[in-house]
Order: structure tokens, then sequence, then C-alpha cells
């Protein structure tokens, strides 16, 4: 037992990551790198010969702005949409009115292409044939070859009239066909060439593939927050790529010149049409206008009023005048018939305005002066003085009297001025009534007259407008090469290259991080304290179970022989015959292939060597005389007591002494915990120099454990790829606890190509079936 080693309760293993150690891996395994190579390569060339190139087409268009005006009704705000919404017209772009317009212009329903080996060759412009539909389209998709056999016939196959294609036909002549009535034509492409060479022709379903053309449609802005878009388009024909982009963009285009067209000539009409009504009603507004003044007989209320009130103002003053005479008048009638002013002169300069009577009384005043001075002279009585008198009555009686007739006269005159008066009153009162309603009338006259003069502008503009359209596109770049859509083929084939070394690189990486098991001597060596024997390459299939021999100096030899070395600097302090055991974690390890190299390894030395097989729960293999020789379960169980009679000459090598299991035994633990076991070692170690036991696995039964009573070195054998790496803490406690005396390990069927070790270049590989109970299976 290790006594300097503590028994390590927490116990995990070790592990880094060395690169070196990746390379050689990848290196080691350089066939599988060309391989993926050659065949990366070879996808990619028939990627590249069967996949079309996709080249990409850009078109760069700008949105004009729209400024808008202040006034509610100018024909920028009628006719034109002031706000290009940039979301929105990349919407019309993708949409897929726009795009079947540019399939019907174009004619891309119908394809025609040649088979150009691993992939078809489109025939976009470049076709020798043509084919059209009198009625207009195809009636369904179709998939057909049309094979031109001379100047002016053709066959048609894959149709289901004739699906061989074994009627002939004529150039421009109309047929019949399932996919509608349609005429075949030849293009100026059609040469000698295109004789006896099927032209495919497909008949698309126009939804579908309105849907593909718009799959490869790109559009977006080309300067965020600017009205730059930037169109794109893949195609497999640049030719059709330009056409396709350039015609999308003639057709929106055509479609908002279209669209303001038709606003533009709906209004003409609306105005035209406004202007009709229009003018119908002023005119009925004039007529009206017409007769009420007609009707009124006035031609105007201004004129009008101005001359009733200057003749009221002159009523007015004619009454007020001849009211002043009629009272003057009355003043004098009233001086004149006063008898206490008989005598006296009558007024004059009254202001009546009668020149015959201002003569009377004129007349009268001197009369009756003459009078007042022949009275004085002469006397009352006097002729002179009477004649006079008389003469002042008479002349007092024409003034009496005229002033009557004049105040009637001037009465007659007032009530006239009075009656005329009242009438231009009234005229002037009716004035405002009726000037209102005129006003009225005359408003809804300038109204229409002002919409009427408005609507002819407005007509003026619209066909101004209607001459001078213009799109609110700009086309800053027609279609324009940007490249191919995929890589190109130096990138293809560079990427196939990277591939075909990353793939299995990745794999033969990735492969040994998922794999649990023990890959290797660094392994145990990073992860086991236990001394480590050595490593046994893996032996190919066709070698023999036994390899060592005297003068070979192969690998696996070479590496029993080290092995042989390293045992004797681990025995040095031993007994003189040395026990060695040979166990390990699982079946199929290689104990027993092991055991028996090593024993004829340490035998080509000279020395005495017995090799003894314990895992008695599996019996020897029988004889030719089918029957099994005596071995260690017969001398166990007493059934033979002298070792001469079990041990056996191995048939691999002379100076091999052999000690087979003997029988199946029923009780093998309890054989192996009784004495003879110890009496046959202690009888061995007097006889032979190295005593091998070949055991049973450790911990799939308990007859290791009880065999290890006996030995001097514990050799456990680990088989690379057989034993998860997580179980090496349990042998690392077997270890330090010293449950198995003196340890060792030994890694057989180590594979150096996969570790990195290139120089050995093979190794070796074998299995039998290993496991315990009752089975008919027998141990070599």
């Amino acid at each position: 037992m290790n006594e300097e080693k503590p028994y390590i309760e927490h116990w995990s293993m070790k592990s880094e990551f060395n690169i070196r150690a990746v390379l050689d891996v990848l290196i080691a395994r350089w066939h599988w790198f060309a391989l993926s190579v050659f065949l990366c390569l070879g996808l990619a060339y028939v990627y590249i010969r069967t996949v079309p190139v996709v080249y990409k087409r850009e078109a760069v268009v700008q949105l004009k702005n729209k400024v808008k005006t202040e006034e509610a009704f100018n024909e920028k705000q009628m006719f034109d949409d002031s706000n290009n919404n940039v979301d929105g017209e990349i919407l019309i772009f993708k949409s897929r009115l726009m795009m079947g317009e540019v399939i019907s212009r174009l004619g891309l329903d119908i394809n025609y292409s040649l088979d150009d080996g691993l992939k078809d060759r489109d025939l976009y412009a470049d076709s020798p044939v043509k084919i059209s539909f009198p009625d207009s389209s195809f009636v369904k998709p179709a998939l057909f070859s049309v094979v031109p056999l001379s100047d002016s016939r053709f066959r048609i196959k894959g149709l289901e009239d004739d699906p061989d294609g074994v009627m002939e036909y004529t150039f421009d002549k109309l047929l019949d066909s399932p996919v509608g009535r349609m005429v075949v034509s030849r293009t100026s492409f059609f040469d000698e060439s295109s004789l006896n060479i099927p032209v495919q022709v497909t008949c698309a379903e126009r939804e579908s593939l309105i849907t593909s053309r718009l799959a490869d449609l790109e559009v977006g802005r080309s300067v965020k927050d600017a009205n730059l878009l930037t169109l794109t388009y893949q195609d497999t024909d640049q030719k059709r790529g330009d056409d396709i982009l350039n015609t999308l963009i003639q057709v929106y285009v055509d479609e908002s010149m279209q669209d303001k067209n038709l606003v533009i000539r709906n209004t003409a009409f609306f105005i035209d049409e406004r202007l009709k009504l229009i003018n119908e009603e002023l005119g009925d507004v004039e007529n009206h206008i017409e007769d009420y003044r007609k009707q009124s007989q006035s031609a105007d209320f201004g004129i009008e009023a101005k001359l009733y009130l200057e003749n009221k103002n002159r009523y007015d003053q004619d009454v007020t005048e001849l009211t002043n005479q009629v009272e003057l008048i009355g003043l004098v009638q009233m001086f004149l018939h006063d008898p206490l002013k008989n005598e006296h002169l009558l007024p004059v300069n009254s202001g009546i305005l009668s020149t015959n009577i201002e003569e009377l009384i004129g007349k009268y005043n001197n009369t009756l002066l003459d009078r007042d001075k022949l009275k004085v002279s002469a006397g009352e009585n006097s002729p002179a003085v009477k004649k006079r008198s008389m003469e002042l009555a008479s002349l007092r009686t024409t003034i009496s009297q005229s002033l009557r007739n004049m105040q009637e006269t001037i009465e007659m005159k007032q009530a006239y001025a009075r009656h005329s008066q009242m009438l231009e009153m009234n005229r002037i009162g009716t004035i405002p009534t009726r000037e209102k309603y005129l006003l009225s009338v005359e408003r809804q006259q300038k109204i229409k007259e002002e919409l009427f003069i408005y609507l002819l502008n407005k007509r003026e503009e619209n066909a101004l407008t209607l001459a001078t359209a213009d799109s609110n596109l700009r086309i800053v770049d027609s279609a324009y090469d940007a490249g191919k859509a995929g890589s190109k083929t130096l990138v293809i084939l560079l990427g196939a290259l990277i591939a075909g070394i990353l793939v299995p690189g990745m794999v033969f990486y990735i492969q040994p991080l998922l794999d649990v098991t023990i890959r290797g001597r660094k392994d145990i060596e990073d992860n086991l304290t236990i001394p480590f024997l050595g490593e046994i390459p893996r032996k190919s299939k066709k070698a023999p179970f036994v390899v060592v021999r005297e003068q070979d100096r192969d690998p696996i030899s070479e590496s029993f022989r080290i092995i042989r070395s390293n045992l004797d600097f681990m025995l040095q302090e031993k007994s003189e015959t040395k026990s060695i055991m040979f166990t390990s974690f699982n079946p199929e390890s290689g104990k027993t292939f092991v055991a028996s190299n090593l024993a004829v390894a340490l035998a080509l030395t000279g020395k005495r060597i017995i090799l003894v097989e314990m895992d008695i729960r599996k019996g020897s293999e029988e004889g030719e005389d089918g029957k099994v020789h005596p071995g260690l379960t017969n001398y166990l169980s007493g059934n033979v007591q002298k070792t001469e009679d079990i041990i056996m000459k191995s048939s691999h090598y002379e100076g091999l002494d052999v000690i087979a299991s003997g029988p199946i035994p029923p009780n093998p633990a309890e054989l192996l915990l009784s004495s003879r076991l110890d009496d046959l070692m202690a009888e061995l170690r007097g006889k032979y120099d190295y005593i091998l036991m070949d055991t049973v696995p450790y911990r799939m039964v308990a007859d290791a454990q009880v065999i290890s009573r006996a030995v001097d070195l514990c050799i456990y054998i680990v088989r690379e790829g057989r034993m998860d790496r997580r179980l090496l803490p349990e042998i690392e406690k077997l270890y330090v606890t010293g449950k198995l005396p003196h340890m060792a390990v030994v890694l057989n069927d180590a594979c150096y190509q996969q570790a990195g070790y290139g120089y050995y270049g093979y190794g070796y590989g074998y299995g039998y079936g290993y496991g315990y109970g009752n089975n008919n299976g027998k141990k070599k």
C-alpha cells in the first residue's frame, strides 16, 4: 500500500486546451481533409454550373416635393398631391398592379430558354422564335418546346394534343392548341443554327409570376430622410433586369400622369358645367334687374332720389313763397278795408309779386295825394276833389278785387305746390325699399359675375396645367449594373475550399470534445497520479493474438519491451520472484492480450515466466479430444494435487508456461479465498522469476480484490476509446487508498494517428466477448 499518498475525497479530472494537440489531430487525418476539399470543390463547381448567375440591377429616382400655397382654391391644391409619402410610394412601386403592368408591357408571361447542359439559358431578347396569342393571352399555363425544322416549318413538343411533336406547323399561321389560338413567328435571331434545336416555352400563371417578380424587387430609401429611392432588381438576364426596372419607373410615371390628367379633365368638365349654369343664372338676374327698372321707370335710384329731393325742396320753397304772398295779400286787404284808414296811403313794396297791383296801389296813392292837395286848395266840394274821390273809390274797389283774384290764384298754386310736395315726399319714401331690393339683386349679380370670372380664370389655368403637366418623379439614374447578387465564382470556390478544411476539422475537433472516453496517454497522465507503465499501439485485425517475436521491431513489440524495462524499475525492491496481476475497470480492455504478450516479452530475456489465467468464471477451451485440460479450478478445488499436472507449455513461445483457468466452478469466490491459492503462489515463486496473473475486471466481481493479496504489482489496463474519462477518479481512489497493491497503468489500443503521433502510422484492434456469469463463451 502506498502510505505517502493521501486519500483524495473530492478528486476532479484535469483538462486544458492544447492547440498543438488539435493541429496534430488535424494533420494526422490529412486524407479526410483532402477528400472533404475535393468534395466541396466538386459541389461548388456543380453549383456554379447548375445555378444561373443572378445579376443585380439598380435605378435611382427622386420624388419631387410640392409646396402648399395659402390660397384655399389653387390649382396646385386641386390637381397635385402636395405631400409625397415616401413609404406609400415604396408600396406603390412594389404593388402587384404595377408589376402586372410591367409584365404585360414586356410580355414576361411567356419565357423562352435553351437547354445549356446543367442549366437552362434564358432567351429574353435573342429568342429565334416568338409566340403571340390573337385572343390576348393563353388560356392556361403550359410548358412546351418549339423545334424549328426549316425556314417555314416547325414542331411543338409537350402539348396535350401532340406530346411527342409529331405534327408539323407553318410559321406565321394561326393554329389551335390546348393553350389557345396562337401564332409562332420567327425573329431576327432565327438562322441556320436554330434548326432542330428545341426552344423551351413557358407560359406562366400571371399571379404566381407577379409574386415571383416582386420577390426579386427591392425598393428603399437611398439616404435616410431623403426623397431618393433606390430600386434593386435581381435577374439572370441583365437586359431583362434593366427593362423591368426602367419599365416599372415608366409605368409609375404613366400612372401618376394618368391620374393627374384624369383629375384635370374632370376639373375642366366641372368648370365648364359650372360656367354654363352660372351664365344662365347671371342672365336671369340681369333680366330681372332690367324688368324691375322698366317696371320702376328708373335708371338710377340715386339720381332719381336726388331729383325727387330737389323737386320737394322746390315745392317747399313754392309753398313758402305762396304762403307769404297769401299773408301779404291778407295784410293789404285788412289795411284796405279798414274804415279808419280810408284816407291813408296804401303800403307800397309790400312784397306782393304782382306788378299790376303795385301799379294800382301806386296810382291810388298818387290820386290820394292829388285829391288831398286839391282839397286843401279847392275845398272838399270842389268838382276836382269829388272827381278824385270817385277815382279813389274805384281804385280801391279794383285793388280789392285784384287782391282777391290774386289770392285765389295763389291759393290754387299753393294747393298744387302742397300736393306736389306730398307726392315727392311719397316718392322719396319708397326709394330705400326699392333700392334695398335692387341692391340684393345686384349683389347676387355681382357674386355670380365674380364667380363666373373666377371660373374663367381657373379654366385657363386648368388648360395650362394640362398642357404643362409633369410627373412627381424624376429619374436620377436609369437601370445600371450593380454587380452580381450571389457570390462570385472565386468567392464560391474559396468558400468551398475553406468549408472543405473546416468541416472535417470541426468534426475531428468536436468529436473528441463530445467523446468522454479516454483518448491517449495525456488523458491518463493529466488526471491520474498512478505511475504510467507504458502504452500499446493499436494492432491490425489481421495481426496474430501474440505479436511479440524475438526479432520483430514493430511498434507493438517495442512497446512491450518498454513496459518490460519499466517493470524492472518498479519491482527492483521486491522479492526475487515477482507476481504481477492484470485487471481493468471494464471488460474487453485487453488484459489477456497484454498479459500474454508481456509474458512472451519477459520470456525472451531468458526469465522463467508463467502465465496464470485467474478468470475462473470463464472456463478453458476444450481440446481436440473434446475435454477441458485440468487447470486452476481443479487445483484449488483439490481435484488435482500437484502443480505439474496443471502447468502447460504455451503454444506461442516454448519458454513460457501457462496455467489455464480450467472448468467453470460453482463457487469461484470461495475457491480463490482458499489457502490452496496461497500454496500455489508459494510453490510458483520457487520455480519462476515472474508470475503473471490474468484476472477479472476490478469491482465487476470480488475476484480481483481477493487475488490482490498474493501479488507484488497490479497493472491496471485502460483501453483507449472504451473507458469513460469520468471514471478515472475511481481508479485514482484505488491507488491513493491502497486497495490494489503497487498499482501501475498501461494504456492499450492507443491510436497514435488520432493522438497526433504520426511516426507510427498504424495500430491494432481486437475484441472478444467478455462477461461474467454462466455462459458458453470460452477464453482463449
